[in-house]
């Protein structure tokens, strides 16, 4: 079972699982987020409002990453000008200004809130702490199958959604606290006090997250050159396999977004079959994604020219 025809196109086993435990989790997603849009209408209550917000960002990236995640696998990803690991940061940087943004929005409505109280349904507020549970729990199990897909650790954007989900994880268990104790007391001052300060805690996970995207995002939408660690790997691989080409024309890397790209052109004597040039491209471009986890490999053969003749 190495490949599958998933989408159209034959993908690995393991990179169709990939893309099945981020769909489910973007899927249990947009059903949670809708659950929230009726909770904060039902209950007045401006947690779950900072959880529909924050969460209608987190979708849209989560989408553009998984698109991407796609088009990775089916090897599309020269359709972009500025590689696949920065678009990924570009996705990052905008989000991430429209999450502080609305990470201060909602810190200021929930100052005003503690000042102005309002009027809450009982029965909504028992509703958003039921949806509260519900997305515990559905945040408890997108994490696991996340974890379980890409503990390989060879996949930069499974790693980032990794550490994402426990993060929401985390964020969730705080938010279902405060509507729990927001259903409890109700519109009373602990039941308020509880409402304004669920939303503090998530207008501050906004503004956590958004300052985290701009420092990662903004040093990656530069090109970098590969660590040289990383450059005497590449060096290593084409030493283990000098028998297999005639002569090294080029060696192009760098580092795009997150991803390091390695760029090999090879001279192959021209008497050479095409079956045997193509099998030591695939050795050759095998060896160095073993020691560079994540990196984009491409090998090009050339013909070799011949030496020069004497006289």
């Amino acid at each position: 079972m190495g490949k599958s025809n998933y989408g159209g196109q034959a993908i690995s086993e393991q990179a169709r699982q990939r893309e099945r435990s981020m769909l489910i989790a973007c899927v249990s997603d947009i059903a949670m987020w809708l659950s929230y849009i009726v909770a904060a209408v039902w209950a007045n209550s401006l947690t779950t409002l900072a959880e529909t917000a924050r969460g209608t960002l987190v979708l849209a990236l989560e989408w553009t990453l998984f698109a991407l995640l796609r088009r990775i696998h089916r090897r599309k990803t020269h359709n972009y000008d500025y590689g696949a690991g920065q678009l990924e940061q570009f996705s990052n940087l905008g989000i991430g200004f429209a999450m502080g943004l609305t990470g201060l929005w909602i810190g200021g409505a929930a100052v005003y809130r503690w000042w102005h109280p309002p009027e809450q349904a009982a029965l909504g507020l028992a509703f958003a702490a039921a949806v509260g549970f519900a997305n515990v729990v559905q945040n408890g199990l997108a994490f696991w199958a996340l974890w379980r897909a890409g503990r390989d650790g060879t996949s930069v954007i499974m790693l980032g959604q990794i550490r994402a989900r426990l993060a929401k994880l985390i964020s969730s268990g705080v938010v279902f606290v405060a509507l729990i104790v927001n259903a409890v007391y109700g519109d009373g001052p602990v039941g308020v006090a509880a409402d304004a300060l669920g939303s503090f805690f998530v207008a501050l996970v906004m503004l956590e997250l958004a300052v985290s995207m701009w420092r990662r995002s903004l040093p990656s939408l530069l090109d970098r050159t590969l660590e040289e660690a990383q450059q005497e790997r590449i060096n290593r691989a084409l030493i283990t396999h000098f028998d297999d080409y005639d002569a090294l024309v080029s060696v192009r890397s760098r580092v795009s977004g997150n991803t390091p790209l390695v760029e090999i052109v090879l001279g192959m004597a021209p008497g050479r079959t095409m079956g045997d040039v193509q099998a030591s491209v695939d050795r050759i471009a095998a060896d160095i994604r073993d020691l560079i986890p994540g990196a984009e490999v491409t090998v090009v053969p050339v013909a070799a020219e011949p030496p020069p003749q004497a006289g």
